[in-house]
């Protein structure tokens, strides 16, 4: 179901780029950008050992998620996957720099 929803929403966000559907001017914030929660949520996913094939899954707030109109759920998807993708590589780079620092004198 979530997998036809992005879908719809991507094809949307392509006619919108090619000027065939308007764009919405709403503006929405539902996440900070500055969430320990939402962080430990990816540290969680990123430390497991299992594939997630579906991260999205885990990451949304699916009360808030049901009370949107099909608009706000984009954004709040679009803007989540935005976050994921900051906060993994945070941690990715910390991790790196760790290790680094760890095995060189």
């Amino acid at each position: 179901m979530r997998n036809d929803m992005l879908r719809n929403f991507a094809q949307r966000a392509k006619r919108r780029l090619v000027g065939k559907e308007n764009v919405p001017t709403m503006k929405i914030k539902v996440i900070s950008n500055d969430d320990e929660e939402f962080r430990n949520k990816v540290e969680d996913l990123l430390s497991r050992d299992e594939v997630i094939s579906n991260p999205m899954h885990y990451l949304i707030d699916d009360k808030i998620f049901s009370n949107m109109n099909e608009i706000e759920r984009e954004r709040y998807l679009l803007s989540t996957l935005d976050k994921f993708s900051r906060f993994r590589e945070q941690i990715e780079n910390a991790e790196h720099a760790s290790s680094y620092n760890k095995f060189c004198m």
